[in-house]
C-alpha cells in the first residue's frame, strides 16, 4: 500500500523532539513523510527534518491542527494525492512507538472494506466545551492519528470538507469542528470506518480510554503509541474521571517493559510544561520509613549532593510548630533521601513535605503567588499557578549538576532563592520531589476521602463555607 503521512508539529521552542524524531522515523518505514510545522524551526531540526522526510514546511501558527492540514493538502494537491492509496494524518501530540508499528499496520491493511480508520476512539458524551450549542459530542476516531483511503480520498467530499472547514482559534474550536465532526460527517455519507485499538468493552467506564487508561492499552490491546499530554493534564481534571494514577502507571510500564526512552520525553516536557504539572500528574513525592534508621550521615560531596538549610516561612504559632516538626523529623530522614538520588538519575532537588495541617498548606500557596512575579524571567522555563514539589521545611537536598553554576552553590538568603532551586533544577533536565513519612502518606489519603466525603453532602460543605468566612473576619 503507497502511503502518504502528514504529520503536524508544532513546538514554542522551534525544537523537533526526541518524541517526535522517533515517531516520524518510524512511520517513515511506513510511507513518505510530509512535515508541517507552526513556526519556525532551529537550523540543525529544519536539516534534520529535510534529511528524513519527503518534504518539510514551516508556517505561521493559526488554526492549530486544522490550519496545518489544510495548507499540506492544499500544496500536495488532489492530482498528486490520487497516487497514493491512504493519507495518514498524525500529530506530534502522540509518543512513540513502544512497539512495532507492523501489526496494526498488517491488521488495518486486511480490512479493504474501511474508507478511513484511526488508531483509537473517543465515546459520546455531553459537553458545552466540545459540543458546541448542542453539547452533544458523538462517538469518533480522534484525530491524532486517521487514515483516509482512496477512493475517499480522491472524492469531491473529502476535498470540500477541508476547503469549507474554518481555522479554529481555539483547542475547543479545533475539536468541536473537526475532530468531533469527521467521523460522522463521512459516515453519514456511507463510508466504513473503525479503529486500530478495540475498547469497546471500555465503552460504558470511559470515555477517552487513551487518556483513563493507557496502560491498558499499551501492555493488553497492541496501542503503540501514548499521549504526551497523559504527563501534564492538571491533576485535578484527572481525579474528576479516573483515581489519578493513569499517569504514574503508564511511565512506570513503558520505563519497566519497554526500550521507549520515555525519561528523554520527560526531559522534553521539563522545558515546556510548569513543574507543578508534571509533578502533580507523576506524583513526585516520596514515601520514607517512619523509623529512621541509625547512623552517621551520609558523604554527600562524594556523592554529588549538597545539603541547603531554607529560611523557615514567618507563620502562626500553629503553623509554625508543625513546620518545626517537618523540618526535625526530616533532619532523621537525610541518609534515606541521599539514597534517592542514586536511584533516579533525573532527580535534583528533594525536600520535605508541606505539612497537611490546612494553614501550611494555604501558606505555601500564597508564598508561592506572592514570588511568581519576581521570578519572571529569571529562568526559561514556564511558572505554573500552584507552587512546585519543592522546596519546603528546613532544607533542601540537592545534586549539583542540577542547581550549581561551576562549583558554585546557589546563596538561599530569601524565600524567592529558594523557589529558584526546583525550577533551576527543572532548566537544567532534571526533576524536584518531596518526601513524606508512611503516616504522612496515610493522613494525606485520609484527608483526601474526607474532602470526598464533604463534597458530597451540601451541610458539610456549607459548614465548611461558614468556617473559612468566620476565620476571614477574625484576621
Amino acid at each position: 500500500m503507497k502511503r502518504l503521512i502528514v504529520y503536524f508539529h508544532y513546538d514554542p521552542l522551534g525544537q523537533i523532539d526526541t518524541a517526535c524524531r522517533l515517531a516520524v522515523e518510524a512511520m517513515a518505514r511506513y510511507g513518505e513523510v510530509f512535515f508541517i510545522s507552526n513556526g519556525t524551526l532551529r537550523p540543525a531540526d529544519r536539516a534534520w527534518a529535510a534529511a528524513v522526510t519527503l518534504a518539510c514546511r514551516e508556517r505561521e501558527n493559526t488554526g492549530l491542527d486544522v490550519g496545518a492540514y489544510k495548507e499540506a493538502l492544499a500544496e500536495i494537491g488532489r492530482e498528486r494525492l490520487a497516487n497514493y492509496d491512504e493519507l495518514v494524518l498524525m500529530n506530534f501530540t502522540l509518543a512513540g512507538p513502544v512497539c512495532s508499528l507492523a501489526p496494526m499496520f498488517t491488521a488495518m491493511e486486511a480490512r479493504p472494506e474501511l474508507a478511513f480508520w484511526g488508531l483509537t476512539r473517543h465515546y459520546a458524551m455531553k459537553s458545552r466545551r466540545f459540543g458546541g450549542r448542542s453539547g452533544e459530542v458523538p462517538e469518533h476516531l480522534q484525530s491524532h492519528f486517521l487514515a483516509v483511503r482512496a477512493p475517499l480520498l480522491g472524492s469531491d467530499d473529502f476535498w470540500r470538507y477541508w476547503q469549507e472547514m474554518p481555522l479554529p482559534k481555539s483547542y475547543e474550536e479545533s475539536i468541536a469542528n473537526h475532530e468531533t465532526r469527521f467521523t460522522t460527517h463521512f459516515a453519514n455519507l456511507g463510508c466504513r470506518w473503525d479503529s486500530y485499538v478495540n475498547t469497546q468493552d471500555l465503552k460504558e467506564t470511559f470515555v477517552n480510554p487513551i487518556m483513563a487508561c493507557p496502560r491498558e492499552l499499551l501492555a493488553n490491546r497492541g496501542c503503540p503509541f501514548f499521549k504526551r499530554r497523559s504527563f501534564f493534564t492538571p491533576c485535578a481534571d484527572e481525579l474528576r474521571r479516573t483515581d489519578g494514577t493513569a499517569a504514574r502507571a503508564l511511565y512506570d510500564y513503558i520505563k519497566q517493559a519497554t526500550d521507549y526512552p520515555v525519561d528523554l520525553l520527560l526531559a522534553a516536557l521539563l522545558q515546556r510544561q510548569p513543574l507543578d504539572a508534571l509533578a502533580g500528574e507523576l506524583h513526585w513525592q516520596y514515601v520514607l520509613p517512619d523509623a529512621a534508621p541509625a547512623g552517621t550521615p551520609p558523604e554527600l560531596q562524594a556523592q554529588g549532593l549538597a545539603l541547603l538549610h531554607l529560611p523557615m516561612p514567618e507563620s502562626d504559632p500553629v503553623t509554625a510548630w508543625y513546620n518545626r516538626e517537618a523540618a526535625r523529623m526530616a533532619d532523621e530522614a537525610i541518609s534515606q533521601a541521599a539514597a534517592l538520588f542514586a536511584r533516579e538519575p533525573m532527580l535534583g532537588v528533594v525536600s520535605p513535605a508541606v505539612p497537611l495541617w490546612p494553614a501550611a498548606q494555604l501558606s505555601r500557596n500564597a508564598d508561592w503567588q506572592a514570588a511568581r512575579p519576581a521570578l519572571q524571567g529569571k529562568v526559561r522555563v514556564p511558572l505554573g499557578q500552584n507552587p512546585p514539589p519543592a522546596p519546603a521545611c528546613g532544607w533542601a537536598l540537592v545534586r549539583l549538576a542540577a542547581v550549581a553554576d561551576g562549583d558554585t552553590l546557589p546563596a538561599i538568603t530569601t524565600p524567592e532563592d529558594a523557589w529558584l532551586l526546583p525550577l533551576k533544577a527543572q532548566q537544567n533536565g532534571f526533576i524536584s520531589a518531596s518526601f513524606t513519612t508512611a503516616a504522612g502518606a496515610a493522613a494525606a489519603a485520609d484527608q483526601l476521602a474526607l474532602y470526598y466525603r464533604q463534597a458530597a453532602d451540601p451541610g458539610a460543605v456549607a459548614k465548611q463555607l461558614g468556617r473559612l468566612v468566620k476565620h476571614k473576619f477574625k484576621q
